[in-house]
């Protein structure tokens, strides 16, 4: 395709809006650019044909990023696109060796919901899991990636979990 794919004044919102937040579906992108469904669709997939663009399927949705975003990040993201999915996350960088029990108080989570998150962290080996008597204990497996993630998309995260998360990393680490 000879055309610059970002001459588009729509198409260039649309690439921003996937590079300010990555992992983001298909139907957020369209309603934080403000445009028709038809359009988001046509558009993201001439951003996907020439490459500026990653597309994944994850279940039932489509997730979008732009290109430089290293494949290794691209699954995490997609986990951490859910506020609860998130939210356990730092409970659990928080609290390492904490059983279900000590995260439902940590994030108000339900124990179903709770289940469904750590099972799909799980998935992707970024939990670890001992006993404390007959509970299970979980901790994440790489505190220092998830950390890493955190930071470097930190604009398209934030929240008071991760904000706060991220103050107290950066208090420890000055001290």
């Amino acid at each position: 395709m000879d055309e610059d794919l970002l001459a588009l004044p729509t198409r260039r919102r649309l690439y921003e809006v996937v590079r300010r937040t990555p992992g983001i579906g298909a139907r957020e992108v369209q309603r934080a650019a403000g445009t028709g469904w038809g359009e988001t669709v046509y558009h993201l997939d001439r951003l996907t044909e020439g490459h500026l663009l990653q597309r994944e399927r994850a279940g039932h949705q489509d997730h979008y990023f732009v290109a430089a975003v290293p494949l290794g990040d691209r699954a995490l993201l997609r986990l951490v696109r859910s506020p609860s999915a998130r939210r356990l996350l730092v409970a659990l960088i928080e609290a390492p060796g904490a059983t279900v029990p000590d995260l439902c108080a940590r994030t108000g989570l339900s124990p179903g919901r709770l289940s469904v998150h750590l099972g799909r962290f799980a998935e992707r080996q970024l939990l670890t899991t001992g006993r404390n008597g007959r509970l299970r204990t979980f901790e994440v497996a790489d505190r220092d990636r998830v950390l890493r993630l955190l930071v470097t998309y930190r604009e398209s995260l934030a929240d008071e979990w991760v904000e706060r998360l991220l103050a107290t990393w950066s208090d420890l680490l000055r001290t």
